[in-house]
């Protein structure tokens, strides 16, 4: 009996020892897995950042900023939350081969000078809950997406709707979703839209409702 309580005794620590070796062995790959990064997990993650886009001639093409950025290298696409992109009236032959400044800091100051830009030609500011930039400049925006005009006097003044395409390279845009406009004295309805911002061009599709405000002398 004793030499049978002593191996009952020995396997039972054996046992013990193989589950907990085998325990820190699944604890290391859990960890290893951690520190491998996945094929579709972002390069790199920023928060609050900032980017402008000059063009060869030191112009500025656009300048972002979002509450947060992530970048992915297997399609070169960046996504954004809470983006802000204002636009610069830059020929289309500069925007090609364009250079970018980027920082990590909100600068509110530098915002409110990009938005005094618009003094200086057609501008626009763009808004939205998130965006995705390709590689090839295209600019989904979903979520309370809003182009406002930076210059009092343009015809087009507002466009507003829940996703929109903009093409960063000529500002063309279109929408496949309800859109309303307001330009000068006018604002309109319809289920989709395109249009250029850099012309003040935009013409609804499908279900379309004008409305005209007359202003009596």
């Amino acid at each position: 009996m004793t030499t049978n309580l002593r191996w009952n005794i020995l396997l039972g620590v054996c046992a013990l020892g193989l589950a907990a070796w085998y325990y820190s062995l699944n604890q290391t790959d859990e960890n290893l897995q951690t520190l491998i990064k996945k094929a579709d997990s972002p390069e790199y993650v920023g928060f609050k950042m900032q980017t402008t886009i000059f063009s060869p001639e030191g112009k500025k093409q656009y300048f972002a900023q979002a509450d947060k950025v992530e970048y992915y290298t297997q399609d070169g696409h960046t996504d954004f939350s809470a983006p802000v992109v204002y636009l610069f009236d830059v020929p289309l032959d500069t925007q090609f081969n364009a250079k970018g400044d980027t920082n990590a800091s909100s600068n509110k100051e530098n915002t409110d000078n990009l938005a005094n830009d618009g003094k200086n030609g057609q501008n626009w500011k763009l808004s939205a809950v998130q965006a995705r930039l390709t590689k090839n400049n295209m600019l989904y925006l979903e979520g309370d997406v809003l182009a406002q005009s930076l210059d009092p006097l343009s015809r087009l003044q507002r466009i507003t709707t829940s996703s929109a395409l903009v093409n960063l390279k000529n500002q063309d845009i279109s929408s496949d979703s309800q859109v309303t406009i307001n330009g000068l004295n006018f604002y309109s309805n319809g289920l989709k839209m395109v249009g250029n911002l850099r012309n003040q061009t935009a013409t609804l599709k499908e279900q379309v409702k004008t409305y005209y405000e007359i202003n009596n002398k």
